[in-house]
């Protein structure tokens, strides 16, 4: 069986790193609590964040990088919780219009229409999103 991959997209500029980082961390132990499979959750957190050395990467490379990441994930998962992030809807765009992966959005702030587009689905929150990819993702597609 393949294990799915999901990749946990939202904003990360001028965010701390536990604001970047927080609910990507509770929402891999959510999933992976609530489901009977293993489900891989991708943080970009891991790879690339403002308090690295940004001698180590170069931008070019940490866009290529998680576009990669993105473009061979199964389902994109997006916090919208905090616009105006360039990267989020770069991601959006390239996920559901050219590679066609579902877009799982939650969050309760009011984004920008185009981003509103991208979703396939827009939970209220983080709990939500979890119990529609578990109960229709997981078991019609894996």
């Amino acid at each position: 069986m393949k294990i799915p991959k999901l990749y946990l997209a939202g904003k990360m500029s001028n965010l701390s790193f536990d604001e970047m980082n927080t609910w990507r961390v509770d929402f891999t132990r959510k999933i992976n609590e609530l489901s009977e499979t293993k489900i891989q959750c991708i943080n970009p957190c891991d790879y690339y964040n403002f308090e690295l050395d940004p001698n180590t990467f170069t931008p070019k490379e940490c866009k290529e990088f998680d576009l990669w990441l993105v473009q061979n994930c199964d389902i994109v998962v997006v916090n919208l919780d905090n616009p105006n992030s360039i990267g989020t809807a770069i991601e959006l765009e390239l996920a559901s219009r050219i590679w066609d992966k579902p877009v799982i959005g939650f969050g309760t702030e009011k984004n920008h229409d185009w981003i509103e587009l991208c979703l396939t689905k827009k939970c209220k929150t983080m709990e939500e999103a979890i119990e529609h990819i578990l109960n229709f993702y997981i078991p019609n597609i894996f």
